[in-house]
C-alpha cells in the first residue's frame, strides 16, 4: 500500500515507554479508503466468526525487527527498537507502529527510522512527530529486495504457528502444511488462494501470508523462501571404496 500520512493533527501521539508527548495523527478521508489488504481480510474473518480470541492477530518486536533487518546487510547495517510505540488515528481507526532506527557501523551514524505496523508489518519511512512517508523514500530501500517472490516458502505467525508453501508443477496451485498438522492444496488466482476444500483463503502481500479460515487465521511472514529452504547437496565422502577393500596382492 502506497501512503503518505501527514494530516491535521487530532489529538495525542502517543509514545509508549517515553515521557514525551506529541500529536496524534488522523488520517484524511482519501487514506482512510485505502484498505490495507492485510486488514481487510482480517476484518473480514473476524466478522465471519473465524477469530478465536486466542489468536494473537499481532506481530512480535522481534518479527517486526525481521521486516526491518532482513532487506539489509547486517555487516553494514544496525537495527535497533526505539522507545516509540507510534499510534497513528484515534479510537477505532487508531494504528500502532513499533519504530526502529537503522545505524551505519562503519560511521555509528543513523541512516533513519522505520515505523512498523504493528498488525500487518508494513513499513513505512518515519520521519518523526507522526510522519510517515511510503517506505519507498527510505535512503536504503531497494525494490528488487523488498520484491514479493511469490507464494513458496516458510512462513510463521505471531503465536508461533509454521505455514510452509510448495509450489506445485501448475503455477495456478500450492500444497501447504501448518505445523498443527493442517495441510491441503490451494487454487490462485493472483495475489489470493483457497483451499480445496474451501476452509482456508490466503492472501500474499509483500512477505506476508494472512489466512482466514478457523484458529489458524492470521498474519504469518516469512522466514525462508523457497531458494533458502533447498538443502544443500551432501558431500561426497573422501573415503574411497578402494580403501575399504583387503589388500588381496601377494
Amino acid at each position: 500500500m502506497k501512503r503518505t500520512i501527514a494530516a491535521a493533527v487530532l489529538g495525542t501521539l502517543l509514545l509508549s515507554g517515553c515521557a514525551k508527548q506529541t500529536d496524534v495523527l488522523e488520517p484524511t478521508a482519501e487514506e482512510t479508503a485505502k484498505v490495507n489488504p492485510q486488514s481487510e481480510a482480517l476484518a473480514q474473518a473476524e466478522q465471519a466468526g473465524l477469530l478465536q480470541s486466542s489468536v494473537d492477530k499481532g506481530l512480535s518486536e522481534q518479527e517486526a525487527r525481521d521486516q526491518v533487518a532482513d532487506v539489509l546487510d547486517a555487516e553494514d547495517y544496525a537495527v535497533e527498537q526505539t522507545e516509540e510505540t507510534l499510534t497513528v488515528g484515534a479510537d477505532e481507526d487508531a494504528r500502532d507502529y513499533f519504530v526502529f532506527e537503522v545505524i551505519a557501523r562503519a560511521e555509528n551514524r543513523t541512516v533513519g527510522k522505520v515505523a512498523v505496523d504493528c498488525e500487518t508489518g508494513e513499513k513505512y519511512h518515519y520521519l518523526g512527530d507522526g510522519v510517515l512517508e511510503d517506505y519507498s523514500t527510505f535512503p536504503l530501500y531497494d525494490e528488487a529486495a523488498e520484491r514479493s517472490e511469490g507464494w513458496p516458502g516458510e512462513y510463521v505467525s505471531a503465536a508461533g504457528v509454521t505455514l510452509t508453501v510448495v509450489q506445485q508443477e501448475s503455477e495456478t496451485s500450492f500444497a501447504y502444511s501448518f505445523s498443527d498438522g493442517t495441510e491441503g492444496t490451494a487454487e490462485v488466482t493472483g495475489d489470493t488462494a483457497k483451499s480445496a476444500d474451501g476452509a482456508l483463503n490466503f492472501l500474499l502481500a509483500g512477505q506476508i501470508v494472512t489466512v482466514a479460515g478457523g484458529g489458524l487465521t492470521g498474519n504469518y511472514t516469512i522466514v525462508l523462501a523457497e531458494t533458502d529452504t533447498e538443502t544443500a547437496p551432501e558431500e561426497e565422502s573422501t573415503i574411497q571404496t578402494a580403501d575399504l577393500m583387503p589388500d588381496t596382492a601377494e
